[in-house]
């Protein structure tokens, strides 16, 4: 700089208009925040209607095999012991498979406990 000019002044915005450049530039992120959050969301939905498709499909697969087995079952059966006795062989079988598998669920949901605040102050 020469001696001879002068600095120039940079003039500063009033504090009112500061605040309503903060204010607008909060409600600018607010709204790019609630636009991301959609976005997100709508992804999201997308992914799970997909997997949730994807789990239908597996179960009625797995139903299908389940079917077969049990037809499969009785057709071997059936064979040696008569269509009957076949018929309730299959019928205990898996009605003693299904309530194996209910008491497993109970005990898993007992251990499913929560510390109660009683518990913490003592």
């Amino acid at each position: 700089m020469d001696k001879d000019t002068s600095p120039v002044e940079i003039e500063h915005p009033s504090p009112t208009e500061q605040v309503r450049t903060l204010v607008d530039d909060v409600r600018a992120l607010a709204a790019a925040e609630i636009d991301y959050a959609k976005a997100r969301l709508s992804y999201s939905g997308g992914i799970l209607r997909k997997a949730g498709i994807w789990a239908f499909l597996a179960i009625f697969f797995l139903s299908g095999a389940i079917v077969a087995l049990i037809l499969g079952l009785l057709l071997i059966l059936s064979q040696y012991v008569g269509p009957w006795i076949a018929t309730l062989l299959v019928v205990i079988g898996f009605a003693l498979a299904a309530w194996g598998a209910a008491l497993a669920a109970r005990r898993t949901a007992n251990n499913l406990k929560f510390d109660s605040e009683e518990d913490n102050a003592a």
